[in-house]
């Protein structure tokens, strides 16, 4: 039975809302001077920590597998070894700096920029006929060129998150 309003009777009275309160899966965390917030540089560091990882395992293959990835990729013996100890290199320098419990930003906007360039640079190099690549070899250097953009943007992500979220800060 619904009730309808009369003029003798008044509509009974609304019950009011509960106050608005945030989700359980939202739980505000304190940051500012104090230093950022713990999830953000746990991701910063996953971050650079899986970058680390797949740069030695690629540069390692490049540099082990020389003489079978030549021949696939066409690229040429010496650039493949270099390229390979490059990026040994640069994993090395990645999970030294993931291993800060605050990855300094510096550093991680050094990461952020010799991601950006080395994926503009294999990108060019895979369509640039500069090296007698076979197709594998630009599906090869165009999907490295995807992976560390895709690094990249994670790691200023992280970076934007660890220097500040929600505080007006963020990677200058």
């Amino acid at each position: 039975m619904t009730h309808t309003p009369s003029p003798h009777h008044p509509p009974p009275p609304e019950t009011p809302s509960p106050p608005h309160r945030p989700s359980p899966s939202y739980v505000p965390r304190p940051h500012g001077p104090s230093g950022p917030p713990a999830d953000a540089a746990r991701f910063l560091r996953r971050v650079l920590r899986v970058d680390g990882v797949s740069t030695a395992v690629t540069g390692a293959l490049l540099v082990a597998a020389v003489v079978p990835l030549t021949a696939l990729t066409g690229m040429p013996r010496p650039f493949a070894v270099a390229f390979g100890i490059f990026q040994l290199c640069g994993a090395a320098g990645l999970l030294w700096i993931a291993r800060h419990p605050v990855p300094r930003p510096p550093l991680v906007r050094a990461v952020v920029a010799v991601n950006a360039a080395s994926a503009v640079a294999c990108a060019a190099l895979a369509l640039g006929g500069v090296l007698p690549l076979t197709a594998f070899g630009v599906v090869f250097l165009l999907f490295g060129a995807l992976i560390v953009s895709v690094y990249a943007v994670l790691e200023w992500a992280g970076l934007r998150g660890a220097r500040g979220a929600g505080d007006g800060g963020g990677a200058r």
